[in-house]
C-alpha cells in the first residue's frame, strides 16, 4: 500500500492586521516588521484613525475597509492616498466615538462586528465599553462577587432624561456625569441643588442621560492597568488646581502590585466575556479609603515613558490571539498539524500492512494444518491406523 501524502495547505501570502491608532508617532508596523504567526505567515499592518477608515461588509465576500493609512507595512501608501483592506484581525487603541457627531465612527465598528473580525479587546466589549452605563453595569457585577469593601465602586444615581434630575437627595458638592464623553469631558462638579436645577435645563436641549455621584476630596488616584497577565499600578498625585486630573494635571508614579490590586484587576478582565487589555480608574479619599470609578478598555494610554515595553507586550498578545484564530493547535500552525496528521496515516498503514502479513501467515498455517489433518486422515483409512 502506498503512504498517504500530505495534504496540500493552502496559506495567504499574508495577515492584514488592521491597528486603530491616530497617533503618527506610534509606529505599528515597524513594531510588527519581520512577525509572523506560527504557520510562517507575515503580519502586515496598517495603522489608520477611526475616522479615516470607512467600513463596507459583502454576503459573499466579506468585509472591505477604504482606509487612508497614517503607517503600513509595505509604506508604498500614505495618507491622503487610500488602500481597499480585507482586514483579518484588529488592533484597536483608540476610542471609535468621540464627543461630538464629528468624532463618532461607531458605524464602522458596526461593520467589523457584522462581518465578525476578530480583535482585541473583542469588538462586543468595544461596543459595550462605549456608554458608562454598560460599563458601570459590568463594574456593579463585579461589586455583586465580591462585596463593597473588596470592590468599593462609588454609588451613582442614573437619569434617564433631564427632567427626573430633579430627584436627588445625595450630599453636595456632588458630580454630574453626561452620557457617554470620557476624558474629563461632559462631566461637572454640583455645589448645590440650584447647579443641579440649572444643569438639568441645559440638557433638556438634547435629552442625554446623565449620572450623579458624590464628590469624593482627594489629592492622589490610583490605576491599575492589565496587559495580558501583565500588571502596572499608577499612583496619580494631583498637581493642578482643577478637580480633573484631565485638565489639572497629575504626577504618575509607579506603586507595588498589592493583592486588592490584582484581585481588581483579576475580576475585571473577566467583564464582557473577557478583556485582554484594560485599566481600572480609582480615587483615595482623605481617609485613605479607595473609591473605584470606572472600567477603561481596549483603548487603555500608555505612558510614553513604558511605550516601548508595553507597545511590545501589546504585539506579543495580538500575535498570540491571531494564531489562537487562525492556527489550529496554539503550539503548532495548521502546516504542522498536516504534515502530523499525514505522518500518523502513514504510520498507520504500516501497522495495517503489518497486521495483513501476520493474517496472510496465519492463514497458510492454518491451511498447512488443514493439509495435514486430511492427509493424516487419507493414511488412517488406506493403512486402518
Amino acid at each position: 500500500m502506498e503512504p498517504t501524502p500530505t495534504p496540500k495547505i493552502t496559506l495567504p501570502k499574508f495577515r492584514n492586521l488592521i491597528v486603530f491608532d491616530g497617533n503618527v508617532t506610534h509606529n505599528w508596523p515597524q513594531l510588527f516588521e519581520g512577525k509572523t504567526t506560527k504557520d510562517g505567515v507575515p503580519i502586515r499592518v496598517v495603522q489608520c484613525s477611526w475616522n479615516e477608515c470607512s467600513c463596507t461588509v459583502y454576503p459573499d465576500t466579506g468585509c472591505l475597509l477604504t482606509i487612508a493609512p497614517i503607517h503600513e507595512s509595505e509604506g508604498k501608501v500614505v495618507r491622503p492616498q487610500v488602500l481597499a483592506v480585507k482586514p483579518d484581525f484588529i488592533l484597536v487603541r483608540n476610542q471609535p466615538r468621540g464627543p461630538t457627531p464629528v468624532t463618532d465612527r461607531r458605524n464602522t465598528l458596526y461593520g467589523l462586528m457584522l462581518a465578525n473580525v476578530p480583535s482585541i479587546n473583542s469588538l462586543q466589549q468595544m461596543y459595550m465599553d462605549l456608554e458608562r452605563t454598560t460599563m458601570i453595569s459590568e463594574l456593579k457585577a463585579v461589586e455583586s462577587r465580591l462585596g463593597h469593601d473588596v470592590f468599593p465602586l462609588v454609588p451613582i444615581t442614573y437619569y434617564d432624561t433631564p427632567e427626573r434630575i430633579g430627584v436627588w437627595d445625595g450630599e453636595f458638592p456632588a458630580i454630574i456625569k453626561v452620557s457617554h464623553a470620557h476624558a474629563g469631558m461632559g462631566k461637572a462638579k454640583l455645589e448645590n441643588m440650584g447647579n443641579l436645577q440649572d444643569t438639568a435645563t441645559i440638557l433638556a436641549l438634547n435629552q442625554s442621560y446623565c449620572t450623579v455621584e458624590p464628590y469624593i476630596k482627594t489629592t492622589e488616584g490610583i490605576r491599575v492597568q492589565k496587559i495580558g497577565d501583565f500588571y502596572r499600578v499608577y499612583k496619580k498625585v494631583f498637581t493642578g488646581s482643577g478637580w480633573k486630573s484631565q485638565f489639572g494635571g497629575a504626577d504618575l508614579q509607579i506603586i507595588e502590585l498589592t493583592d486588592q490590586f490584582k484581585l481588581w484587576a483579576d475580576e475585571c478582565s473577566k467583564c464582557y466575556g473577557g478583556t485582554d487589555l484594560l485599566a481600572i480608574d480609582a480615587v483615595i479619599d482623605e481617609h485613605g479609603k479607595y473609591h473605584i470609578l470606572e472600567l477603561n478598555g481596549t483603548a487603555i494610554g500608555i505612558q510614553p515613558q513604558h511605550w516601548v515595553e508595553d507597545s511590545q507586550r501589546l504585539v506579543y498578545i495580538t500575535i498570540q490571539k491571531m494564531e489562537e484564530v487562525f492556527c489550529k493547535d496554539k503550539s503548532e500552525g495548521p502546516a504542522t498539524q498536516a504534515a502530523k496528521t499525514a505522518s500518523d496515516f502513514n504510520s498507520m498503514n504500516k501497522i495495517i500492512q503489518e497486521y495483513e502479513k501476520e493474517i496472510a501467515k496465519l492463514k497458510s498455517l492454518l491451511k498447512n494444518k488443514d493439509e495435514e489433518k486430511k492427509e493424516e486422515s487419507f493414511f488412517s483409512s488406506v493403512f486402518n491406523f
